[in-house]
């Protein structure tokens, strides 16, 4: 996962991506360490969908920008638009049950 800086690079992303999933974490955050493997494991299912993170502790303003005050948080944008958000604790099987769905319906059309 490419590691992003700046709401500049976000927005690229999302426009050149139909689907973006961006992992929001902290290098000190031991449950967002534990997780970030198993949230990009989990995507190599999905592969039109394109992941960046960003690091809370580096970027504060940008993760603010995205109203993220709590780590880790996964937002899903679809053609730009912020389709879904799980922050703190998640279930990753219901995480992928939703973006499951999300990339059936798009994809379907």
């Amino acid at each position: 996962m490419k590691q992003i800086n700046s709401i500049t690079e976000i927005d690229a992303f999302k426009k050149e991506n139909d689907m973006l999933l961006v992992y929001f974490g902290s290098n000190t955050c031991s449950v967002c360490r534990d997780l970030l493997p198993k949230i990009e494991q989990m995507l190599g299912n999905y592969p039109s969908i394109s992941a960046v993170k960003v690091d809370i502790q580096k970027s504060p303003a940008l993760s603010a920008s995205f109203s993220v005050f709590t780590a880790p948080a996964v937002i899903l944008f679809i053609q730009e638009k912020e389709t879904l958000r799980e922050a703190g604790i998640m279930s990753l099987r219901h995480l992928e049950e939703q973006i499951s769905r999300y990339v059936e319906l798009f994809f379907k059309r």
